[in-house]
């Protein structure tokens, strides 16, 4: 689809000037770095030392986690008596490294460790009381629950009306009623009551710090529990979107080379599946590498298969397992597209341009895949969008929901509760239960609370730009400190750069289906020839025919470093193109 150039919004971030100056004359560090690093709050040395050089010695203390002396006072009564134990996780890549953090965790202790995922149509999400049954029928007596368990209130009493103890480790957040489950221990930096000084933790990073805990308090060493798992903790905390500041900061960073130098066969044998496995790691390469191969097992099969691999110790299973996977996320691909497709035409033909909260529901429409059709939509249209799976003979429909920054989709569908079966989430992303017939007022209720909480503006599609730059600015130097702001992600976004009236060389497309475009641009002053390669990915089929050379563009980018045969050059990856002094 062809696009005018123009359409977003560009946004450039207000900058303390003093204090911007003031830090670089404290550091020494580039004056655009001294920019990025105050308009993310850092206004001070110490301040910017932690955040450059995020060190494992400055992980917070995981006793400061509600009930977590509680839970290993419990686990270690387990190990000694050699209880039954099984850990319950959720089927999503955050709930399956969680569940196989535990699981190894709890194995390498001496533990008796079953471990269930659910099947995401067959089980349900979170839980449930047939699991239960299970557990009992195998001789359990403690369920861990990971990533999952915040609000199974009625669950947990089942359980322990059953004589199987609970402890919740879960990051949901808890239902607007604060009413905890009675379980053991609830551990969960959500709680009100925590005093945990950093809630943001992915399900895994809970199971990370509670795995920290148990470890220390039985006197093993933390430094080895550590390199054994920080490669877990990564994967499920960046395709978690957690913001990546603070401690998740701190568990990417050193994750991403634990990852790189795993010694686990199913994720050696994932990442060269995934083509990883001689390039360096980065946030990208486990969001849309490594993930989406992880989840595609729960959204068109069985959540099992990425359990599996994350636990064989055996190679020749890895690479079966990591094939199988692969298999699965191009299947994924395929249903995707086509129910994307579907939900365009749903909202084309009710005319729901104009909603500020769209919600889409489909019949036949697999479960496991509402939530990447929720996540085109937001994209598409900007504005935040459930997309609900219903299945027309049970007349239950099972729905996922994206949302935009200003809009909290929790809050929102916590709200709601009265039409809804059950629900649980983030603030930007959730997932809920409703009966076909409470479909339209909930459609209703969900607007009205949009239009209640988003201007006309918030709909607008914008860029945020840290800075306006002269092209000669863009120097090695300058790319050698960008690399320690890293790792990028949710919380801490790649800084994009704008540049005024750059010359358009040439245009070329690349890639197997001709899908990306590279830019040759005029940039004065980067290099001895004045040109600069610039990649727009997935944008020939909207651009490709409006670009033409001798243009003069305004270019919004993030500037990086491109390795070619043994020789370092410097690129730009394209944001977005405007026409000069838009």
């Amino acid at each position: 689809m062809k696009r005018p150039l123009g359409q977003k919004r560009w946004r450039v971030l207000p900058c303390d000037r003093i204090a911007a100056d003031q830090l670089q004359l404290d550091t020494g560090l580039h004056p655009i770095i001294a920019t990025l690093l105050v308009q993310r709050g850092i206004t001070t040395s110490e301040a910017a030392n932690e955040f450059l050089d995020p060190s494992l010695s400055r992980l917070h203390d995981p006793f400061l986690l509600p009930d977590a002396e509680v839970a290993c006072e419990r686990l270690k009564l387990a190990l000694k008596n050699r209880e039954k134990i099984l850990v319950y996780g959720d089927y999503d890549s955050d709930g399956v490294t969680s569940a196989a953090l535990w699981t190894r965790t709890l194995r390498s202790l001496g533990g008796i460790v079953d471990v269930f995922v659910p099947h995401r149509k067959r089980d349900g999400y979170d839980m449930r009381n047939a699991g239960v049954d299970q557990a009992k029928a195998k001789g359990v007596s403690l369920i861990v629950t990971t990533d999952c368990g915040i609000q199974r209130v009625d669950e947990v009493e089942y359980a322990r009306e059953n004589g199987i103890d609970v402890i919740i480790t879960d990051h949901h957040t808890p239902n607007s009623s604060g009413n905890l489950p009675k379980a053991v221990a609830v551990v969960n930096p959500h709680r009100k009551d925590s005093i945990y000084p950093f809630p943001d933790l992915a399900g895994v990073g809970v199971a990370f710090k509670m795995g920290e805990a148990l470890t220390r308090s039985l006197g093993y060493s933390v430094d080895s529990f550590r390199r054994s798992y920080l490669d877990l903790a990564t994967i499920g905390t960046v395709t978690d979107i957690m913001p990546l500041v603070g401690e998740n900061r701190i568990i990417v960073k050193h994750g991403l080379e634990a990852l790189q130098n795993t010694k686990k066969p199913g994720l050696r044998a994932l990442l060269e599946i995934a083509g990883y496995k001689e390039k360096t790691l980065d946030t990208r390469s486990i969001g849309f590498g490594i993930g989406p191969r992880l989840n595609a097992a729960s959204r068109v099969d069985e959540t099992q298969h990425a359990l599996d691999l994350l636990l064989t110790k055996d190679d020749a299973e890895a690479q079966i397992l990591a094939t199988r996977l692969n298999d699965l996320n191009t299947t994924r691909r395929e249903i995707t597209t086509k129910i994307v497709e579907e939900a365009m035409e749903q909202i084309a033909s009710q005319g729901m341009h104009e909603s500020k909260c769209l919600v889409l529901h489909g019949s036949g429409w697999p479960s496991g895949i509402v939530g990447l059709v929720a996540s085109q939509v937001v994209k598409q249209f900007n504005r935040p969008c459930i997309v609900i799976s219903m299945n027309e003979a049970t007349g239950v429909g099972k729905g996922s929901a994206r949302s935009i920054h200003p809009f909290n989709v929790f809050n929102a569908i916590d709200k709601c509760q009265p039409l809804l079966n059950e629900y649980g989430g983030h603030a930007y992303a959730a997932g809920l239960s409703i009966n076909k017939e409470s479909l339209e007022d909930f459609r209703d209720q969900m607007n009205h609370l949009a239009n209640e909480e988003l201007t006309d503006e918030d709909l607008l599609p914008s860029i945020d730009v840290a800075a306006e730059i002269s092209p000669d600015e863009i120097t090695p130097q300058l790319l050698e400190e960008l690399e320690r702001m890293a790792p990028f992600g949710s919380g801490n976004h790649e800084p994009l750069f704008a540049s005024r009236s750059v010359g358009l060389n040439n245009v070329l497309r690349l890639g197997a289906e001709k899908q990306h475009l590279k830019l040759m641009l005029r940039m004065e002053g980067v290099n001895r020839y004045d040109q600069v390669d610039g990649l727009w990915w997935n944008m020939a089929e909207s651009y490709g025919d409006v670009l033409e050379s001798g243009m003069s563009l305004d270019v919004c980018y993030a500037p990086q470093f491109n390795f070619w045969n043994g020789k370092r050059s410097i690129q730009v990856k394209i944001e977005d193109v405007k026409p000069p002094e838009w």
